[in-house]
C-alpha cells in the first residue's frame, strides 16, 4: 500500500509540473514579441521619434547632393576635400533673421542674465566676450568615438550676425578634412557653446582628431547649455532634452524632421547609394540645433 501511494503522489507531481509548463507556454504565445529598441546614437533623442511621419515627408525620388544643397566642394588645412554648406541668418526669413538682434542685445547688456552665464563659464574673460568670441557647434556621428563623425556643424558670428557653417564628409575617407576645416575654424574664437558638449562632442572630436591626425588645440572654456538648461528648467518640463526646449522655450517645432536615432544609418546608406534625400534632411536638423542653441542663449534666465 505504502509503495502503491508513493507512486501516485510522484505521478501527481508530475502531471501538476507538465500542466504548469503547458500553461506558461500557452501564456508566452499571446504575448507580444519583444520589440528591439533601436540604439541610440544622439544624446538628446529617445526612441519615441516620429519615423514614419519623417518617412512620409521624404519624397520617393533619389537626388544628389549638390543638386539638392547649396554647397561647394573646399580644401580641408590640411589637404583633402570634402562638402561645405554655409547660410546667414540675416539672409533668412522670419524669426531666424531677427535672431542676430536678439541675440546681440542680449550678450551686449552687461547686467543681462546671458552676461552672468557666460561669466560663470569663464571668471576670466566672461564678462569682456563679444559675439565673434563665441563659436556654437554640434556634431552628427556613425556612432560611438570609434567610428567617424560625417558632420560638423559651426555657427559663429559674421559681418554682422550670426551664420551657420556645416563641414559634411560625402564619404568615410573625408573625416579628416572636416576634422582640419573645423580646428581652423575655431583659431582665434574663445569660448565654444554646445549642447552636452562637455561629456559627448568635445571628447568625440578629440578622439577623431587623434585618429586622423589632426591637430586639435582648442582648449578654452566652454558653455554646455545642457547642464545650464538643467539648472534652470529640470522643474518646469518634463526633460531637458534639445528639442523639448525648442519646443517649450523657444516656441519652435519642427516638422518632418529626420529622428536623431536614423541619422547614422541613413549617412551609411547615402555612402553606399549616394542618394542625398536623407542627407538633405541631415543637413537640416543639424542648423536647427545651431539656431535653437542661441535661442536658449536668449531666452536664459538669471541665476
Amino acid at each position: 500500500m505504502c509503495a502503491d501511494k508513493i507512486d501516485i503522489e510522484q505521478l501527481r507531481k508530475s502531471l501538476r509540473r507538465r500542466h504548469s509548463a503547458a500553461e506558461k507556454l500557452k501564456l508566452a504565445s499571446h504575448l507580444d514579441p519583444p520589440v528591439r529598441q533601436p540604439i541610440v546614437y544622439r544624446r538628446d533623442v529617445s526612441s519615441d521619434t516620429p519615423t514614419r511621419e519623417f518617412q512620409a515627408s521624404v519624397s520617393n525620388q533619389a537626388v544628389k547632393l549638390c543638386d539638392s544643397v547649396d554647397g561647394r566642394e573646399t580644401r580641408g588645412p590640411d589637404g583633402g576635400y570634402s562638402f561645405l554648406v554655409e547660410s546667414s541668418l540675416n539672409a533668412s526669413s522670419g524669426d531666424e533673421a531677427a535672431l542676430s538682434t536678439a541675440f546681440l542685445t542680449a550678450i551686449d547688456d552687461p547686467s543681462g542674465p546671458l552676461r552672468g552665464h557666460l561669466l560663470r563659464a569663464d571668471p576670466l574673460a566672461g564678462d569682456d566676450l563679444e559675439p565673434e568670441d563665441l563659436a556654437f557647434f554640434d556634431l552628427e556621428t556613425t556612432g560611438l568615438s570609434s567610428s567617424p563623425v560625417f558632420l560638423i556643424g559651426v555657427m559663429v558670428w559674421a559681418d554682422g550676425g550670426l551664420a551657420t557653417k556645416q563641414f559634411f564628409a560625402r564619404d568615410y575617407s573625408e573625416e579628416r578634412p572636416i576634422i582640419s576645416m573645423f580646428a581652423d575654424c575655431l583659431v582665434g574664437k574663445k569660448m565654444l557653446v554646445s549642447f552636452n558638449g562637455k561629456s559627448f562632442d568635445l571628447p568625440y572630436m578629440r578622439a577623431r582628431a587623434a585618429a586622423a591626425g589632426v591637430s586639435f588645440a582648442f582648449d578654452g572654456p566652454h558653455l554646455d547649455l545642457l547642464h545650464v538648461s538643467r539648472r534652470a528648467w529640470k522643474d518646469k518640463l518634463p526633460n531637458c532634452k534639445l528639442q523639448t526646449l525648442e519646443a517649450h522655450i523657444c516656441g519652435r517645432h519642427r516638422t518632418g524632421d529626420i529622428p536623431g536615432h536614423a541619422i547614422p544609418q541613413a549617412y551609411h546608406d547615402y555612402v553606399h547609394s549616394g542618394d542625398a534625400r536623407h542627407m538633405v534632411s541631415t543637413l537640416e536638423h543639424n542648423r536647427l540645433d545651431l539656431i535653437t542653441l542661441a535661442e536658449l542663449m536668449i531666452h536664459l534666465p538669471a541665476e
